[in-house]
């Protein structure tokens, strides 16, 4: 019999099912592939080190050399090496290097950078010579030391040798651990190990380091400064570092160093002593490094002291023991015996010795914030800024063209919305139309019209120019005829959009022409002057908090992939570097290089702590606001047109620490009133140059802020070595800032700070 039932004809397939397969096989192999980092690579990386000392160990927001060391394959290797590391927002950066690795052969090749944060983040990308990505490698892949991370408001002391004592400053009243936490100084000694080959080839490896002791008896630490590291370290003590160098028995090789011409005093020879009972009266100690009865030591011979600009700290009879001089804008402490001897390391009070000779000064405002993260007071802990450098980056991001809406408008503007589209889009559809199904249409209406309404006001608002803040500060040592700046500039933008910026220093000498910025159709970046180096990278802020470069690391970014240094091999200007829609980023640039003399001065001693004498101001623009800083005192010189003189005097006077503490209120949030009211950049660049002013420190409400990443710029300890320092500020900037791929030509608001270091007439060639 027949079957009479119909045939269950089969379902059509979807003609995209294959498309869907396809998709889902494309998906599931891009998550079980192995990660670009584990590409095979043209060479082998076989280690990554990350500065210097026992473990791979790095100060937060502070240069650091990162050394690669890559082993070439079966063919020889040429392209591009790029250090890759998180900047304060965590924003990749990379530093490139030109690699040529023969087949078979070990090559180690150094890039400098800087880490925003704990975590570090380092690694290595290689590219070909077209600039083709062949692959990555982490350092956690192939790590074999542990990663240190220094804290970026720890004062930082580096030591070469065995220098006996430091590691007793922790236990120095006013230094030392209270309530388990470090009290007012924050400090990190650690051996720089100057027989590794590790050591800084240029002074950017020094640049997070608040000190560098060097005990010259040890036979590594002489071989480190008998080379080019050597004139490393002296090129960082030129840039504002402070060296403290102890010579004992190898005084000859250390004359015949690098370091020999930069010492504050010429080594002689050796003389026997009976006591060492001045570094008592220098270290403040009631306990004696040469009790009663002890053996003669040897000590070394410093002479020509004046004639360097030195000041004798310590001394027995005519044999100075401990002398300190200028280097540039930096300082050279001399020690004239050996430090690593027992009579050191068995000295009751070796720690104040070290404070003293380091020229440490507490920070009360640490304990203060500390207190504040406890429950306690703290002046300013309510605004989140404990240092200056915070505070220079709150008035940098102050652009009052760009308006800002009120949280209870915007909260309120958000209510009527949520009005809109909930209640209100249901009662026009019920009530007047009587048609649900066209919310449809209206809902997407109503959102569609807000999100073009908000734009459009913001835009209003915000306004579409690229504005920029900077400030500027330019040191000139007519006494070396060495300059120094320092830029600081945050860029607002109106767009989304990557820049190319660099930063070209500006001439000091009226006379001389600003250097010219390349078009921007050349395709040519602008370059800075011959025998001028620049450094340009991001600018971070100190504080253990959310967006500080202290605090956690797991932030997150909205800035793209990430930004280079430029160029290969050079860190002048940063490329491509993502600022949102009508967000800001900072950035820093720093230099230095030779300088033309900006005034004409004669200036002498007037009894123990005055100066008199004539500035004559030498270029075409006016000095205003000029003072004059010697020792404690500040002397109030108003405006200096071109070619006017003045006598210094006959101005009026003031202690320094009064002048800084009369301008706090012009920089500190808080003291200003209204909501519009902006900080004085120029005050408070002021307080930076000058924050180790004494008196300042012995009042203990008196110091609001800390100093801890500015600490280079302030120049109060050569101020206590009788220099005397003109400030003003110019309407000249420091240096031209180069835009690239700017949507307009940006508006810059310019403040520019004027420091010129002055020589001192011998008190016997001053005048009566």
């Amino acid at each position: 019999m027949m079957n009479t039932r119909p045939t269950k004809r089969p379902r059509p397939r979807p003609r995209f099912a294959p498309w869907i397969a396809l998709t889902a096989l494309v998906v599931a192999g891009g998550l079980l592939a192995p990660a670009p980092a584990c590409a095979a690579l043209p060479v082998e990386v076989e280690n990554i080190r990350i500065g210097f000392g026992g473990n791979d160990a790095y100060k937060i927001g502070a240069w650091t050399p990162v050394r690669v060391q890559v082993k070439g394959g079966g063919v020889p290797f040429r392209g591009f090496l790029d250090v890759v590391v998180g900047d304060d927002d965590g924003v990749p950066t990379s530093a490139r290097q030109a690699v040529d690795v023969p087949a078979g052969e070990t090559r180690t090749y150094v890039a400098y950078t800087r880490a925003g944060g704990r975590d570090g983040g380092f690694s290595v990308r290689f590219y070909d010579e077209k600039g083709r990505w062949l692959g990555e490698r982490t350092r956690d892949q192939i790590a074999r030391a542990e990663l240190t991370a220094i804290s970026p408001d720890d004062s930082w002391i580096l030591t070469a040798g065995r220098p006996q004592g430091i590691d007793q400053i922790r236990e120095v009243a006013g230094f030392r651990r209270t309530n388990g936490r470090e009290s007012e100084l924050f400090l990190s000694a650690m051996d720089v190990e100057a027989d590794a080959e590790r050591l800084p080839g240029r002074w950017l490896g020094y640049d997070g380091a608040r000190a560098v002791v060097l005990d010259t008896a040890d036979r590594a630490t002489l071989e480190m400064l008998a080379g080019p590291k050597g004139e490393a370290l002296v090129e960082w003590a030129k840039r504002g570092g402070h060296l403290v160098v102890a010579v004992g028995a190898n005084w000859q090789a250390v004359r015949d160093s690098a370091l020999g011409a930069a010492l504050p005093a010429v080594l002689a020879g050796r003389e026997r002593v009976q006591s060492l009972e001045a570094l008592d009266t220098f270290a403040n100690s009631t306990r004696p490094i040469t009790p009663p009865g002890s053996p003669a030591h040897m000590a070394t011979k410093l002479e020509g002291v004046e004639e360097r600009g030195g000041k004798v700290l310590a001394s027995i009879a005519s044999l100075p023991l401990v002398v300190r001089g200028p280097l540039g804008f930096g300082r050279v402490t001399l020690i004239g015996v050996d430090v690593e001897e027992k009579i050191f390391a068995d000295w009751a009070d070796r720690g104040l010795f070290w404070v003293q000779a380091l020229d440490l000064k507490r920070d009360r405002f640490q304990e203060d914030a500390g207190e504040a993260m406890m429950g306690g007071p703290a002046r300013f802990y309510a605004t989140g800024v404990t240092d200056l450098a915070s505070q220079l980056r709150v008035s940098l991001e102050q652009f009052p063209r760009v308006k800002l809406v009120p949280f209870g408008l915007v909260a309120f503007l958000i209510f009527l919305y949520i009005l809109a589209i909930g209640p209100g889009d249901y009662f026009f559809l019920k009530k007047v139309l009587k048609r649900m199904e066209l919310t449809w249409i209206t809902f997407p209406l109503i959102v569609t019209a807000v999100s073009l309404l908000a734009y459009f006001a913001a835009y209003r608002l915000k306004g579409s120019d690229l504005l920029v803040n900077k400030v500027d500060l330019v040191d000139v040592d007519q006494v070396s005829g060495l300059t120094r700046g320092r830029s600081w500039a945050t860029l607002f933008s109106p767009q989304n959009r990557d820049y190319d910026l660099a930063f070209l220093p500006v001439p000091v000498d009226g006379q001389a022409d600003a250097p010219a910025l390349a078009p921007a159709s050349s395709g040519e970046p602008a370059r800075p002057a011959p025998g001028v180096e620049v450094v340009t990278s991001w600018f971070g802020v100190p504080e253990a908090q959310f967006g500080g470069m202290g605090g956690s690391t797991g932030r997150f970014s909205f800035s793209g992939g990430g930004y280079a240094y430029g160029p290969a091999g050079g860190l002048e200007r940063l490329e491509h570097v993502r600022v949102p829609i009508w967000s800001t980023k900072t950035f820093s640039s720093r230099w230095f290089g030779p300088a033309a003399p900006v005034v004409e001065s004669d200036l002498g001693l007037a009894g123990f702590d005055r100066v008199q004498g004539t500035i004559t101001n030498l270029q075409t623009y006016t000095l205003a606001d000029a003072v004059l800083a010697f020792g404690r005192q500040v002397y109030q010189l108003g405006d200096l047109a071109p070619g006017q003189t003045i006598r210094v005097e006959l101005q009026s006077d003031r202690t320094l620490s009064g002048e800084l503490k009369s301008r706090e209120s012009r920089y500190m949030k808080g003291e200003l009133k209204g909501p519009d009211a902006i900080l004085n950049r120029a005050d408070l660049l002021l307080a930076v140059m000058f924050h180790e002013s004494e008196s300042r420190r012995t009042a203990g409400q008196d110091q609001p802020l800390g100093n801890s990443t500015l600490h280079d710029l302030d120049l109060t300890g050569q101020l206590a070595l009788q220099r005397p320092m003109l400030v003003a500020r110019t309407k000249r900037p420091g240096a031209q800032m180069a835009v690239g791929n700017a949507p307009n030509e940006p508006k810059i608001d310019q403040t520019t700070l004027l420091r010129v270091v002055l020589p001192l007439k011998s008190p016997g060639a001053a005048r009566p």
